[in-house]
C-alpha cells in the first residue's frame, strides 16, 4: 500500500472526511485530495501534523519498515515545540518553516567554512509562494488559501515576481507548455494581449487578456487548437472576475490571428 492509499485508509478508519482532516491541520480539501490521489506529497511538517491529527506514527503513515530498535521519544520541550507549531495558522507555519530553512542554511555554511568551503546564500536570494495546484481552464486554485509552499529563488527569477504557479494544459502553447511553472506579478495593470492569471466565478485560468469593442472580456488561448477553451465574459453578465496577476514571460506576445477571423 503506497502513501496515498495509507492516508485515505487511516483517515477513513478515523471516520474523518477530507474537509475535517484538512481543517485539523490547516490546509485545503484540494491539498488532501492531491495527497490521496498521489499527485502531491506532503512536506515533513505536514507529515507531523497528519500523524498527530490521525493519532498514528509517521512510520505507519509513510509505510516505513519497523525493527526491534526502540523508537525515539520526544522530550517535553520538543513536544511543546511541536504542539505550539500545530496551533499556528498557515502564515505562522510558513514563517517558522522559512526561519528553519534559513537557519539550516546558515549552520551548513558554518560547517563548510571549517573546511574552507563557504556557500552563503547570495543577497539576491528570496522566498516566494509557489502554488502547487495547477492553473488551468475551469480548475479551482486556492490562490488565497494554504495550498502553497515557500520556494527559494535567485536572481534568475524576475525581481517583480510575487508568486509562482504550475500550469496545466497546452492552451498557451508555444509560450507556456503543459506542466510549466510561471512567475506572476500581482496587482499589475494588464494591457491587451498580456498573459495573466484570472479568476472567473471561482475558476482559475491562464490566458491572454482581451476586451472587444463592446467591452466584453475574452480570455484567449494562444494555441489555435485550443480556441474552444477561450472564456467569454459578457459586459453585462454579472460574473465575478478577478485578475490575479500578470505572467512574466520576458517578452510581449501577439494575440492569435484566429481571434480576428471573420
Amino acid at each position: 500500500m503506497d502513501f496515498a492509499h495509507r492516508l485515505k485508509h487511516f483517515r477513513e478508519k478515523k471516520n474523518m472526511t477530507q474537509q475535517q482532516l484538512a481543517s485539523s491541520i490547516g490546509v485545503t480539501t484540494v491539498c488532501i485530495g492531491n495527497w490521496e490521489r498521489g499527485t502531491r506529497k506532503p512536506t515533513m511538517d505536514m507529515l507531523i501534523a497528519l500523524s498527530t491529527s490521525l493519532n498514528i506514527s509517521i512510520d505507519s503513515l509513510v509505510g516505513a519498515v519497523t525493527t526491534n530498535v526502540s523508537q525515539p521519544v520526544l522530550s517535553n520541550s520538543e513536544m511543546t515545540l511541536l504542539n505550539n507549531y500545530n496551533s499556528l495558522d498557515k502564515h505562522g507555519k510558513i514563517a517558522v518553516d522559512t526561519i528553519c530553512r534559513v537557519e539550516k542554511q546558515r549552520i551548513e555554511a558554518e560547517r563548510k567554512s571549517s573546511s574552507n568551503v563557504v556557500e552563503l546564500p547570495t543577497p539576491s536570494e528570496r522566498f516566494i509562494p509557489h502554488y502547487t495546484s495547477p492553473s488551468a481552464a475551469g480548475f479551482n486554485v486556492p490562490l488565497d488559501g494554504a495550498d502553497f509552499e515557500m520556494m527559494l529563488v535567485n536572481n534568475s527569477v524576475p525581481d517583480e515576481a510575487d508568486y509562482a504557479v504550475d500550469i496545466q494544459g497546452d492552451s498557451m502553447y508555444p509560450y507556456i507548455n503543459d506542466g510549466d511553472m510561471v512567475y506572476v506579478k500581482k496587482d499589475a495593470e494588464l494591457q491587451i494581449g498580456d498573459v495573466g492569471i484570472f479568476c472567473v466565478d471561482g475558476a482559475m485560468y491562464c490566458k491572454q487578456y482581451y476586451v472587444d469593442d463592446n467591452d466584453n472580456l475574452i480570455l484567449v488561448s494562444a494555441n489555435p487548437k485550443r480556441r474552444n477553451f477561450n472564456v467569454f465574459v459578457a459586459a453585462d453578465s454579472g460574473s465575478s472576475v478577478r485578475a490575479c496577476g500578470k505572467v512574466l514571460l520576458g517578452k510581449r506576445i501577439e494575440l492569435p490571428d484566429y481571434l480576428f477571423d471573420e
